[in-house]
């Protein structure tokens, strides 16, 4: 089977933070999840490189947009690689391979008369000499009467028209912006409402409940058709006559980038990237993202995909988690209330994180972070529980028995509980629920310590070391299952056991180890940490 995991695009305008970690690593797992069991994989994201934030700041630090790009998105390629995020490709949106592409749609669509001209006034800044983006738009919801920033209201949902929003004014420079006449091309959104209805309630059991509610809201309100094109400097070039001045607009294009990115890496393997992305082609479509982005992955893409008219078949998954806070606080760059990624990887273990951020994953509420939390799971459930089991099982097996043991039977009752195990976390990995799979793992190592504590091999080594062996020999299957369940989760960790086992597995399906020969090093997996830890991590947050 071909699966294609599309994860989110950070924006470069500034340092990736546990949000973009939380809201992508779902989708690691579920990449990693299918290699293992021999589907071709293609996961993708990329640095989203367009837009007006990256004018505005690269102006206020003096670089050009393209310097600010290439600093973001080697920043971005760095911390998602030492946070284990294996992706195939991790591209660019101003890579010359997606302009071209995204060119070319852009001219279908305009020649299929989904793109259409209209002459419109347009919020624009005097102080800034600048047509206002949405997001640079602050201004009163006309629904709830909310402080909203851009068109879409946080509080009640609504995706609004820039002229109904109230009070609009500079998020850069905060003065009153006006409205100034300018030609634009808008896309046809609001033909798909019909094809869109049809694909939410085809695909009820599979999004997340949040992508479901949150498009049936859409809906409901009517699909507004949507500008494709900007007054900007920096961006992808219209080829239509008319609007050489102009840019595509970001939310047209980075969507895209799912599948420039896959036929781009499909190229370099030489394979097929339809077998990824059209209909007929045994494949399965995972797109993964936090909750702001679900009109983009639910509506606009799927609609792009149904105009593009070239058999593209839309999403299977919308994995789309809630928002991540910090110490009860809603997360802000602008407020210096973030934790980029970087930072916490300098302190701690990938694993760690993944750990906390996978076992906790917003799925269906918002995820408070805190240090207490972060520090405790990593105490009392990666080092008391999984580092507990595997440290304790193999040193015994090193200090009494030279690290070897013969082939014993193993236990019939923890076999059939481990065969369980596989089809129960893979189900949940397959569904995009990766929180439910971890905590079905953890929850079996809690019980592969009690059988461990029940079995006392420390008192059998000394009456009855044969029965002292069979223990161990169940307790090292145990490892060498749950580490290979763990693959997906914790990969750092999971090959530091599979040195110290001295057997490799890349196969999701329960087995049997015949041979045990221990390495003879074998050292704790993680780290504890005091907990006045704690009090100097929140102190740092305040002070920076």
């Amino acid at each position: 089977m071909n699966i294609l995991v599309g994860i989110s695009w950070p924006f470069a305008n500034g340092d990736l933070h546990i949000g973009h970690a939380a809201s992508s690593l779902p989708g690691d797992v579920i990449a990693r999840y299918h290699r293992l069991k021999g589907n071709n994989v293609m996961m993708v994201s990329g640095t989203d490189c367009h837009g007006t934030p990256i004018d505005v700041k690269a102006l206020t630090i003096g670089k050009s947009p393209k310097e600010l790009v290439d600093i973001c998105h080697e920043e971005f390629s760095r911390d998602w690689k030492r946070l284990g995020m294996s992706y195939d490709l991790f591209n660019r949106t101003d890579d010359s391979y997606h302009k071209e592409f995204v060119q070319e749609l852009f001219k279908n669509y305009y020649e299929k008369e989904y793109l259409y001209e209209k002459s419109e006034e347009q919020l624009y800044c005097e102080n800034c000499n600048l047509y206002l983006a949405d997001r640079y738009i602050l201004g009163t919801c006309p629904k709830c009467g909310a402080d909203i920033k851009g068109d879409e209201c946080e509080k009640c949902g609504s995706l609004l028209e820039i002229k109904d929003v109230i009070n609009p004014h500079c998020a850069i420079c905060g003065k009153s912006a006006d409205f100034k006449e300018t030609k634009n091309l808008y896309f046809k959104l609001s033909s798909f409402q019909d094809d869109i209805e049809k694909l939410v309630l085809e695909n009820k059991d599979n999004w997340r409940e949040n992508a479901v509610l949150f498009t049936e809201r859409y809906l409901k309100e009517g699909i507004p058709d949507r500008c494709a094109s900007r007054s900007l400097t920096w961006g992808i070039s219209i080829p239509i006559k008319g609007f050489e001045d102009k840019k595509i607009y970001g939310w047209f294009e980075n969507v895209w980038g799912y599948v420039t990115a896959c036929k781009k890496e499909c190229e370099k393997r030489g394979e097929n990237w339809e077998d990824y992305w059209k209909k007929g082609h045994n494949n399965k479509i995972y797109l993964v993202h936090a909750k702001d982005n679900i009109p983009f992955h639910s509506v606009i893409f799927p609609s792009l995909e149904i105009a593009a008219e070239d058999n593209y078949k839309l999403p299977d998954k919308i994995v789309s988690d809630e928002y991540v806070t910090i110490e009860g606080e809603k997360l802000s760059k602008s407020k210096n209330n973030y934790i980029a990624i970087k930072d916490i990887l300098d302190r701690y273990p990938a694993d760690a994180i993944r750990f906390y951020l996978l076992s906790n994953d917003p799925e269906k509420r918002d995820f408070n972070f805190t240090w207490n939390g972060f520090i405790n799971s990593i105490n009392s459930e990666l080092l008391g529980k999984w580092g507990n089991f595997v440290n304790r099982t193999l040193v015994f097996i090193n200090k009494s028995f030279d690290g070897k043991l013969g082939n014993y039977e193993i236990d019939k009752s923890l076999e059939e509980k481990m065969i369980n195990l596989y089809d129960q976390v893979g189900k949940c990995i397959d569904d995009g629920e990766v929180k439910e799979g971890i905590n079905l793992i953890f929850g079996f190592i809690s019980d592969a310590n009690k059988y461990f504590d029940e079995m006392k091999p420390w008192e059998l080594a000394k009456n009855n070391p044969e029965d002292c062996k069979k223990v161990l020999f169940n307790c090292v299957n145990i490892i060498y299952n749950v580490n290979n369940l763990l693959k997906a989760y914790l990969p750092f960790s999971s090959e530091k056991v599979e040195g110290y086992l001295n057997i490799h597995n890349n196969n999701w399906k329960y087995e049997s180890i015949k041979d045990v020969n221990l390495d003879e090093k074998i050292e704790p997996l993680y780290e504890r940490y005091d907990k006045k830890v704690i009090d100097e991590e929140i102190n740092n947050m305040k002070n920076k």
